[in-house]
């Protein structure tokens, strides 16, 4: 659930929050995406991720427990299953501030290899 960035995201917001419509998720989505202020992004930014949230993302969170969304509406807020992972969801977001401001991509850290240990054969 965490390797995505969007789905990411949208956990991190319901750290704080209970309950978001799809509009202002999806504009403070995208400004966290673009590493902007929510009074940057376009219109059309705003609208990618609100067709990625609603198609992809919050189908997948919803499958796992953790947010209900009401496509009347357009309400998102957090289901029974969030609260079990929260915690997690915090030290994820923890960590990748924490990389954020050491200056090093948290994709580099994600996604790079896995560190081993020098054999004998390498002295």
């Amino acid at each position: 659930m965490l390797s995505e960035p969007r789905r990411r995201y949208v956990l991190y917001y319901f750290l704080d929050n209970d309950h978001a419509n799809i509009e202002s998720l999806s504009l403070q989505i995208a400004a966290w995406a673009q590493d902007d202020t929510v009074d940057a992004i376009t219109e059309e930014q705003k609208q990618s991720v609100t067709t990625s949230l609603i198609h992809s993302h919050l189908p997948k969170l919803e499958d796992h427990g953790l947010v209900e969304y009401d496509g009347r509406t357009g309400d998102v807020i957090v289901d029974d299953g969030f609260d079990e992972i929260r915690m997690t969801i915090g030290r994820a977001r923890a960590a990748e501030e924490e990389v954020e401001v050491t200056g090093t991509s948290m994709e580099s850290f994600l996604y790079s290899e896995p560190l081993t240990q020098p054999s004998n054969a390498d002295h």
